[in-house]
């Protein structure tokens, strides 16, 4: 089965190493946030080189050196790639996924072919490495190999070429002068005819046995009439060379580990792990690479192309272009978060910060690298031990936050090594229980201080929850600590915090088999220094104490109204009352019934949701763990979207987190990346304060929405032509209007000025703006 799409290749230029992202994306466009760093394959296209990461390829016009990405966004059909390759002779770019899916890429067309990935096989169905026999595209695949003809766009063969045809897992390809193809295995060195009529017959296949075939044989090439091939070993590997029909060992001065063999323009690359070395066709060798300068190689794939510059696509800087010539390096680096990672995300304004750290189910820490993710929604600042040493003393940031008053100031939790401040993309102070109120868990380690919430209070105070003790709340103001202590916790695991805009705190509680509690709700009643009237109370799904659905709250967000939104195991449920907690009246929450066909059902109570959001026009947002993401109306009732890996270009349908920023982009967090959604409502104001539309002027292809930005809250919107007949009439999501460019009858509008009137239901708000359309 095969899947045509279109494919517009858009150049990005680039200054400098850096490329600048596009900071108007249209309403209802997407913009991927992905890593682009970690590369681990690179192709030469003559005109271009390719370069991939698992989630996304890019490439460098050798011409002017602009860059272009190509991701789900722009029609690519997966996430997870592990290999590309250019067949030069059928301008055919061959993209493959670990799943055993596979793009093509021809004449800006992306072909999908996923016969394999839909085929019910039983084991390893990653495709390792691509080779090229004329129009055949050879596949190393986990279970065999798998020809594809790249002109007929089709799958032609599978090859089982393990012993009595079982599978074996074949790592690389290649063939020689004498038409013998070579399979490179985790189980030694296959061999056969490559014209024989019979290669899918195992028996045409015999494992050379003048090799180990116990070994794993990872990457093998075809060079200056040898077979250059890699043994991997525990502490070190070996090239071999086979000429003159024998095998012999490559001497080197040394043993690393062999990351892939490309040879090309009379050249032969070999990426070791932390260098890459250039060998010319007598085996010479011309060069080696030990640093980018700055930085440390740590490579998975190299090629020289015809103009003597070796193409490097590494694990942590990108891809790299070294001159051989000159030795002049120069990285071609997009923005974005050092990983795909994203535990939980946070937005203030326009900012945007990731957590990508973490914990299992059982609140036990996972001891990943302390990193922030922080995106100004023009560029990326991933803070890393490496460019802040400070975060070398953390690990596991589950939490991130913006300080309201100085967007260059974040604080991070650790689950395990407290607070730490950041500023200017530099960690300078990390609290514990040594200079906080942060009280460590209940183990013996006093540095053990489990961080499992934090967030800011309209006032601008932090506030912190720290896990497993019941010292579990402290605030930050100014300078000054304060610290609670709610009895009520009995040294439970506590998770994020929310404080809602009368003060309550809620904060998530794992439930257990010591633990009957889903929430903690707390309020000091506006007076920090006076435990005398501190409240607090555990929420669970009993009747007048919670009636919440499930028992493990996953999320849980304060609407424009002020109430409380929780996502469960069992759906949503709303807390409409949430003043009434500390009252004695009834504040259970309740259950949304929806229609669906001729039943009746509550809302999403077959999924279970992992994250909530509330944009601008209180409609919500909702991400599930297999159902992909939701927006429903603001009272939950009428789903407007619904986003799946399969209808649209989200990455996955496991979401983790959700975010909104001020120009009403929503951000996914899923478990193999993040991706924004320009969404059509921003937050609305009291006034219309600097109103204008985009694009402005409209373009005669643009065929997206038009958006009129700055508005009061929910204003009335009318369009009319110049002469002053009604065009259109809607009303603002928040502060933002949208408008499709059509009049009543579904037309496009004719060429000329057209006068957007805005007013609130009063009348006392009123603002006209101009929209230049051409067509």
């Amino acid at each position: 089965m095969k899947l045509l799409r279109y494919l517009l290749l858009i150049p990005a230029f680039m200054t400098g190493i850096s490329l600048l992202r596009a900071q108007s994306v249209p309403v209802g466009q997407w913009r991927d946030e992905l890593p682009y760093t970690l590369c681990n394959s690179v192709t030469d296209a003559g005109d271009k080189i390719y370069c991939s990461t698992p989630y996304a390829v890019f490439y460098v016009n050798k011409e002017d050196y602009s860059v272009g990405r190509i991701t789900k966004i722009s029609g690519l059909s997966d996430i997870g790639i592990s290999c590309i390759r250019y067949n030069s002779e059928y301008k055919t770019l061959v993209i493959a996924y670990t799943n055993a899916n596979i793009d093509l890429i021809k004449d800006n067309t992306i072909i999908n072919i996923s016969d394999i990935k839909r085929k019910p096989i039983l084991g390893n169905k990653t495709i390792n490495d691509i080779y090229f026999i004329g129009k055949a595209a050879y596949l190393s695949c986990g279970f065999g190999i798998v020809v594809l003809d790249i002109s007929k766009e089709e799958i032609r063969d599978t090859y089982y070429i393990g012993p009595q045809g079982s599978q074996v897992n074949v790592l690389s390809m290649t063939t020689d002068s004498h038409d013998s193809i070579y399979a490179a295995t985790e189980k030694g060195i296959y061999k056969s005819w490559a014209k024989d009529p019979n290669l899918a017959n195992f028996a045409s296949w015999h494992r050379d046995m003048a090799m180990d075939t116990a070994a794993s044989y990872n990457t093998i090439v075809s060079f200056s009439d040898r077979i250059v091939v890699n043994k991997q070993g525990n502490a070190a590997d070996t090239l071999c060379i086979f000429s003159d029909g024998q095998w012999t060992r490559w001497e080197r001065d040394y043993y690393n580990k062999v990351m892939s063999l490309q040879a090309t323009n009379d050249y032969l690359g070999v990426s070791y792990d932390y260098f890459v070395c250039a060998f010319d066709e007598n085996f010479n060798l011309t060069t080696t690479v030990w640093n980018y300068d700055p930085g440390n190689p740590y490579p998975n794939d190299a090629l020289i192309d015809a103009s003597r510059n070796l193409w490097i696509a590494d694990t942590y800087s990108g891809m790299v272009m070294y001159r051989l010539q000159t030795g002049a390096i120069e990285h071609f680096s997009l923005s974005g978060p050092l990983s795909a990672l994203a535990f939980s995300m946070n937005a203030r304004g326009n900012d945007l910060v990731i957590a990508p750290g973490g914990r299992d189910a059982s609140y036990t820490p996972l001891y990943y690298p302390a990193q922030v993710y922080h995106f100004d929604n023009t560029n990326w600042n991933n803070v890393t031990s490496g460019n802040s040493p400070l975060m070398g003393t953390a690990y596991d940031i589950v939490v991130a936050a913006i300080d309201p008053s100085d967007s260059k100031r974040i604080y991070a939790g650790s689950f395990g090594r407290g607070v730490l401040e950041i500023y200017n993309g530099v960690a300078t102070n990390r609290y514990t229980e040594g200079n906080s109120t942060l009280r460590h868990h209940t183990a013996s380690d006093t540095s053990d201080v489990r961080v499992g919430g934090l967030t800011f209070d309209k006032q601008g105070n932090l506030w912190v929850v720290t896990s497993h003790n019941n010292s579990c709340l402290s605030m930050k103001q100014g300078n000054t600590w304060t610290g609670f202590t709610i009895p009520a916790v009995n040294e439970n695991d506590l998770g994020q915090i929310m404080v809602t805009s009368p003060g309550q705190k809620w904060i998530q509680m794992r439930y257990g088999n010591m633990n009957p509690n889903s929430l903690l709700v707390f309020t000091d009643n506006s007076t920090p220094g006076d435990p005398s009237d501190d409240q607090s109370r555990l929420l669970n799904s009993t009747v007048g104490n919670g009636n919440i659905p499930g028992n493990t709250v996953n999320a849980m967000a304060e609407d424009l109204n002020g109430e409380i939104w929780i996502g469960t195991e069992k759906g949503v449920a709303v807390f409409y009352s949430p003043e009434k907690i500390f009252t004695g009246e009834n504040f259970d929450c309740q259950r949304i019934l929806v229609q669906q066909g001729s039943y009746v059902q509550y809302l999403l109570e077959n999924e279970t949701v992992t994250a909530i959001a509330v944009d601008g026009a209180n409609q919500k947002w909702i991400g599930t763990d297999r159902g992909g993401v939701y927006c429903f109306s603001q009272d939950g009732t009428k789903e407007k979207y619904h986003f799946t890996a399969e209808n649209s270009p989200l990455l996955s349908d496991r979401i983790i987190c959700l975010a909104i920023n001020k120009d009403g982009d929503v951000f996914f967090g899923t478990d193999k990346g993040v991706i924004s959604f320009r969404g059509p409502a921003t937050p609305g104001g009291e006034t219309n304060e600097n109103v204008y539309a985009f694009p402005n002027p409209v373009p005669s292809d643009f065929t997206g929405y038009i958006a009129i930005k700055g508005l009061v809250a929910d204003a009335q919107i009318r369009i009319t032509d110049v002469n002053g007949v009604l065009v259109y009439s809607t009303r603002a999501y928040g502060g933002q209007a949208i408008w499709d460019g059509k009049n009543f009858d579904g037309r496009k509008a004719k060429t000329g000025v057209y006068l957007v009137y805005a007013s609130n239901d009063g009348g006392s708000e009123k603002v006209v703006t101009k929209i230049l359309v051409t067509n």
